[in-house]
């Protein structure tokens, strides 16, 4: 019995091991067709597919719920943390039997005040957490419409995930300053006014607005019925905006069509015609792929990765 159980962790450790976030595991489309399909204006999106040992070893992790669908269904009560409020902490409770996961740089509306989320979390049934958020509408501090069921303001509309800059003062930089001068710039080069200097502001405006939903028709669930797809790196000009790695397509699918909204919103608000090689994009991708050990140090600076049960579920760089 002991020897089964010496080979059975063996085999678990050596398995884990070899099924992690790595240039082996996880490989970018390049091909012509792929590049092709997935270029559109501004914008281009790579997808990384997993192959089975990653598939494999990461689909005990279980299927989640995202933060738009539980504010929708309101299975999910997000408030500001007490009567008076805390501009970087939230208070969130799911009333639902599902798992949730939040992710950082989605966007909630209503409160005191509009928040971006810093931090991913998961949230599992009847549990309450405290969030981290930063502020992105400057100049409101006033009560909202709807309160939580422990009287406090709520937060009731969705919002997507915030532009590429916003995303990183919030989760890398970690800096109230820095969202909001992020948040300033992006409205005003899309010409948003906005008194109250809300992020938000920008899906009340028409030219905001018709060209989103320009790419959004391009793109929007593209990978939904390809299960090897875990995540997407996302360029305009020269550059990359970001690339979103998760542990699952169940992770993926529940949060690309949201991160979409991000990739987009720099596209129409910095981009430019994309020139970047693939050949360059593999690079940047195998600069923290390529040395799993040291990968959360090369993070630093320039995105993050979170964990749930000692498992790597996102990993996000700008």
């Amino acid at each position: 019995m002991k020897t089964y159980l010496l080979i059975a962790t063996f085999l678990t450790l050596h398995f884990s091991g070899i099924a992690q976030y790595n240039s082996d595991n996880l490989k970018l489309a390049v091909n012509a067709y792929s590049i092709e399909r997935y270029t559109f204006e501004n914008l281009r999106i790579y997808p990384i597919r997993a192959n089975d040992v990653f598939r494999g070893y990461h689909q005990s992790v279980g299927t989640f719920k995202n933060l738009e669908s539980a504010i929708e269904d309101d299975d999910i009560e997000v408030t500001e943390l007490s009567a008076s409020g805390t501009v970087n902490k939230l208070f969130a409770e799911n009333k639902s039997a599902d798992t949730l996961y939040v992710m950082a740089g989605e966007v909630v509306k209503g409160g005191k005040q509009d928040r971006v989320i810093g931090q991913d979390i998961v949230i599992g049934p009847g549990e309450k957490v405290n969030l981290a958020a930063f502020c992105v509408e400057q100049g409101r501090w006033t009560h909202s419409a709807t309160k939580g069921e422990n009287g406090n303001d709520k937060f009731d509309g969705y919002f997507n995930t915030s532009s590429k800059e916003v995303r990183k003062a919030a989760i890398v930089d970690k800096n109230q300053r820095k969202v909001w001068d992020k948040v300033a710039e992006v409205t005003e080069v899309n010409d948003v006014n906005t008194s109250t200097g809300a992020y938000t502001a920008l899906g009340g405006d028409k030219d905001y607005k018709q060209s989103i939903d320009k790419y959004m028709k391009q793109f929007r669930s593209a990978w939904d019925s390809d299960n090897k797809v875990v995540g997407v790196v996302a360029v305009t000009g020269d550059k990359v905006i970001a690339a979103d790695i998760f542990a699952t397509h169940n992770l993926f699918v529940n949060s690309y069509n949201s991160l979409l909204h991000s990739y987009t919103t720099d596209a129409i608000t910095t981009g430019e015609a994309v020139t970047i090689t693939s050949e360059a994009v593999q690079k940047y991708l195998d600069n923290f792929l390529k040395d799993e050990e040291n990968q959360e140090k090369a993070l630093e600076g320039i995105g993050s990765m979170f964990k749930h049960k000692k498992r790597k579920l996102h990993m996000t760089t700008f």
